[in-house]
């Protein structure tokens, strides 16, 4: 139970820090609300992956950059100014991710 909830209020904070530099591009609320729901989700499936070959600190950012391709390849086109912020963001969220995941749910 613990550990769901550490997982739920990482997701909420990685989340917050996803969609800050989309604020600051006036993205409108559907990218911000895709954004936000992608992050929050987003602990919870790097906690249960387990990729062979790739340290624990990396599984977070690889994961996370892979899953947010399709999300950038969709709001790209009308949000061109967005897509190297939400790429560089995936890598540092996921870097947060598997940070704490490592530190407070193991």
């Amino acid at each position: 139970m613990k550990a769901c909830l550490l997982v739920i209020l990482i997701g909420l904070v990685a989340a917050f820090v996803g969609i800050v530099p989309l604020l600051k591009r006036r993205a409108d609320r559907y990218m911000l609300f895709s954004v936000f729901l992608f992050y929050f989700l987003m602990p919870s499936v790097v906690y249960h992956i387990k990729l062979p070959g790739i340290n624990e600190w990396f599984t977070g950012p690889v994961v996370t950059l892979v899953l947010v391709l399709p999300l950038v390849i969709a709001q790209g086109k009308g949000y061109k100014k967005c897509i190297f912020p939400m790429l560089l963001t995936a890598i540092g969220i996921g870097f947060f991710i598997a940070f704490m995941g490592h530190f407070l749910v193991n």
